[in-house]
């Protein structure tokens, strides 16, 4: 330890070295904070509204340093310059008090989650000569609402892995700084607005020094968390004269026990949480005619670059922002309406919205909405590939997902992963066994099967409407199955991305991705009626799947159906689709070809030939195989004999004696098969899913 250093005994009873003792938080004089605010007034780079700058002199405390960088003299000053995109942001950076910072605009590593705090969007702010300001509007309903939701976002960074620095921060401080911009919180009630800063950087070390600040070593680990979001809560429900009343009554509290005592522990927590360094942006360049929304995507675009670059987030968390920007962008390109903007959050249509989307769609999407207003999840998850898929939009959106990720090229398969994060809200809270795997199915191509990019409309209607019509050879109805059975079998993690360790260890008996594995499973009669199946079980606020693996404490299940849509009996009870089944009712030819190499490599392998069971399982399935192939060929007869007499000349079975011959040896056969036939099983129960909650 250097000189300077000290031990002191923490509550739990363990030593802390503390490099220095911290010096006494600093008590900001009127007359300093009235030359701060007159500094900030004057300086034509900072573009505020009075109201903004007098919230923003109350927020640092380090304000003779302050004043001096702020002032603006012979066109020099000591503003900061980040650059977000193409937009130029000045920030002035100081020491701030931690406890003056909100957490209002939400934390995008946090989108992803199932349980995400929901934030209102952001807007720019304009003043009485139509100048855009460097500072953001969020609209609430009530202030309750607003302090629910900046309590809901300290609480659930907190609780994130990774995410609390407080025994770095007990120890050093706060070292690297935060970042916010000035916000006005309206209120649909009438209420007074809140003026504030708002982080949009470093969430996680303003709710760490928070907890540093509240520590109480008597409650448990829950009970801190609720009060570190408490915290929260109340300061950005107090006046900013308030807030600069506690801290100065804080201040000399702690700096007079300091002075008095010593350094003891709660001492040390004050003066080493209590100060947070701040970027606080208070200007902007940005030109007369620009879009509205310019400063909003500039914080998002800083937001993106720091935690891309410097601290990544999650793969998901960055596709969820990503997402819900690019759905921003198209919509202030006029690419894609009001409405699909409001379906993509899965808020509830009014009735105008219904029509005014009816007539963009073409088709009458009433029927698909709730109770509540919300577009059926399943539904929802089709207009959203089929609107995002379309060739103007789907070409303008990687455009701005190469922009704002850095990305080289953006393929197809990568494309869906963007999508899988927004269909996947409305379900992600009773599915969180599942919703990983299902992003990650998504990012190796989701349901954006080859036919999906056509010229395509979705067909509304049962799943029993919609099979019917794709086997009439209606194109569009079996690209709709195909979407819906897809995004179903992938939400429940039935159907998974492609790895080979899925072939080594005998879950699929070949490799494809999802939409290859989708685009050749509808396009077979069995596939569809399977289709049918999934989409008519689907439920979005239970917990689906094959109850093993991820999805072992699933609360329902799919049932393996026949070519005739049947549920297949298996024991006492009905066969449970796994993922291998999707492969062999797309490919029925190539599952059988796989397995016997499979089988035969292993037995290589091994040194030795198959065992006499082997032999039979394979004979088993090369009966099963040739049957299927007999009854395709019945099939392809009956439907020829529609044509005889005319135009045909003879019968597609010829004579009646062939057709005996044939029907003898069908016969010969059964009679065979029953010489075969394996010991008695009990008969299957009489409801379907008399198995279906098995772990």
């Amino acid at each position: 330890m250097s000189s300077a250093s000290v031990q002191i005994t923490s509550e739990d009873g363990s030593v802390l070295d503390i490099e220095r003792v911290p010096e006494p938080l600093p008590i900001p004089e009127a007359k300093a904070l009235g030359a701060l605010r007159r500094a900030m007034r004057d300086n034509p780079r900072i573009n505020l509204s009075l109201e903004a700058i007098e919230a923003a002199t109350g927020i640092f405390i380090d304000v003779p340093r302050l004043t001096l960088l702020a002032a603006h003299k012979d066109g020099v000053d000591g503003l900061g310059t980040l650059y977000a995109g193409a937009t130029a942001l000045y920030v002035l950076e100081g020491v701030a008090d931690g406890a003056s910072l909100s957490t209002a605009l939400g934390n995008p590593r946090l989108s992803h989650l199932v349980n995400a705090p929901s934030t209102p969007a952001p807007t720019g702010v304009v003043d009485s000569f139509g100048r855009q300001l460097a500072q953001l509007r969020v609209d609430f309903a009530t202030p309750a609402e607003a302090r629910a939701v900046v309590e809901a976002v300290a609480r659930e960074t907190l609780r994130q892995e990774g995410a609390d620095y407080s025994d770095s921060i007990l120890s050093h401080g706060v070292m690297t700084p935060v970042e916010a911009v000035m916000i006005e919180a309206h209120y649909a009630d009438g209420s007074e607005p809140t003026i504030g800063a708002s982080l949009y950087d470093g969430i996680s070390r303003s709710v760490s020094a928070c907890r540093v600040r509240v520590h109480n070593p008597a409650v448990t680990t829950a009970e801190m968390t609720r009060l570190v979001a408490a915290s929260f809560g109340d300061n950005f429900a107090a006046s900013r004269t308030a807030r600069r009343r506690r801290y100065t009554r804080d201040a000399e509290q702690y700096n007079a026990a300091l002075e008095r005592d010593g350094l003891s522990m709660a001492t040390l927590r004050q003066l080493q949480a209590r100060r947070v360094p701040l970027r606080l942006v208070v200007g902007a360049v940005i030109p007369e005619d620009a879009a509205p929304d310019t400063l909003p995507a500039a914080i998002a675009t800083a937001q993106s670059a720091r935690h891309i670059s410097v601290n990544p987030w999650g793969d998901a968390a960055q596709d969820a922002m990503t997402a819900r920007r690019m759905v921003g962008h198209l919509l202030n390109r006029g690419l894609v309406s009001q409405e699909f903007a409001a379906l993509v959050a899965d808020e509830a249509l009014t009735a105008q919205q219904v029509q005014a989307f009816t007539q963009e769609l073409d088709l009458d999407i009433g029927d698909l909405c709730g109770t509540d207003g919300r577009i059926m999840p399943l539904w929802r998850a089709l207009l959203i590939v089929h609107i995002l898929t379309r060739p103007q939009i789907f070409v303008e959106a990687k455009r701005f997902i190469r922009s704002d990720r850095g990305f080289g090229q953006v393929r197809d398969e990568r494309y869906a992963g963007f999508l899988g994060v927004l269909i996947d809200v409305p379900w992600r809270a009773a599915k969180p066994g599942t919703t990983d795997v299902a992003r990650r199915a998504w990012r190796n191509g989701g349901a954006l099967s080859s036919p999906v990019f056509r010229d395509w409309k979705p067909v509304l209607g049962s799943p029993e409407h919609l099979r019917r019509k794709a086997d009439a050879g209606d194109l569009n109805a079996t690209t709709t199955l195909a979407v819906l059975a897809g995004t179903a079998l992938m939400a429940d993690a039935v159907l998974t991305r492609d790895t080979g360790s899925k072939v080594d260890d005998g879950r699929v008996p070949y490799r494809a991705t999802p939409p290859v594995l989708l685009a050749s499973w509808a396009a077979t009669a069995h596939g569809r009626r399977q289709a049918q199946a999934v989409v008519e079980t689907f439920d979005p606020v239970k917990a689906g799947g094959t109850g093993e693996g991820r999805s072992v404490q699933a609360d329902y299940t799919y049932l393996y159906v026949d070519a005739e849509g049947r549920p297949v009996p298996d024991g006492a009870a009905f066969q449970i689709l796994l993922e291998g089944d999707l492969f062999e009712q797309a490919d029925p030819e190539r599952t059988v070809d796989e397995q016997r190499k499979r089988r035969a490599a292993r037995a290589e392998a091994a040194g030795r030939t198959q065992s006499r069971e082997e032999r039979n399982e394979q004979r088993r399935i090369d009966l099963l195989h040739t049957l299927g192939q007999a009854a395709d060929v019945v099939k392809n007869l009956i439907i020829e004999a529609t044509d005889f007499p005319h135009p045909l000349k003879e019968h597609p079975m010829g004579s009646r004696a062939e057709w005996r011959k044939v029907r003898e040896a069908v016969r010969t056969l059964e009679d065979l098969l029953i010489d075969v036939r394996p010991p008695a099983e009990p008969e299957p129960g009489q409801s379907e899913d008399a198995d279906r909650r098995e772990t």
